[in-house]
């Protein structure tokens, strides 16, 4: 294998550096981390023996993550719920059709049925803010502004003899 000589750098001691040619000698070492990989990028078993080489690990990847979708069935085991059928039913209030004798109290019971059942579920609104979260802040905010006497005010003001 014929060795790629990449650019040479000069350090600050002025030795010269091939990065392409360290890069070459070392990828058969092991990379720092917990990945079980060398330089190059080969899954390494804890002796150091490659036990699958880059080519193969990347042509796995790409197998996996295609951009092409697939129809294919999902797997087992991903936890996707499947529902077979809506088990939603309509609520009904419960009037019995023998209890009025006309259409007209009809009609009155069932509008009342269901303004008691809005009014019981719409909660008691309490008194809401107007004019925005900047009136809210002034509003829950007191600020007290003293003024501070600037440092050395007290010396410049003093009578008397000055240090000079």
């Amino acid at each position: 294998m014929a060795q790629k000589r990449g650019k040479t750098y000069r350090t600050a001691s002025g030795k010269n550096v091939d990065f392409g040619a360290l890069l070459l000698a070392n990828e058969t070492a092991p990379a720092l981390g917990n990945m079980n990989v060398n330089a190059r990028g080969d899954e390494i078993d804890s002796a150091g023996n490659i036990t699958k080489s880059r080519e193969q690990v990347m042509r796995e990847y790409n197998e996996l993550n295609t951009m092409i979708p697939s129809d294919d069935v999902i797997p087992e085991g991903t936890n996707v719920a499947q529902v077979d059928e809506d088990d939603w039913q309509d609520w009904q209030p419960s009037i019995d059709p023998n209890q009025f004798n006309n259409k007209e109290q009809k009609a009155e019971q069932e509008t009342k049925t269901t303004t008691q059942q809005i009014e019981e579920s719409t909660p008691v609104e309490s008194k809401t803010p107007t004019g925005g979260l900047a009136a809210a802040v002034a509003a829950a905010k007191k600020v007290d502004q003293t003024v501070q006497p600037a440092k050395g005010t007290e010396e410049r003001e003093a009578e008397g003899v000055r240090r000079i």
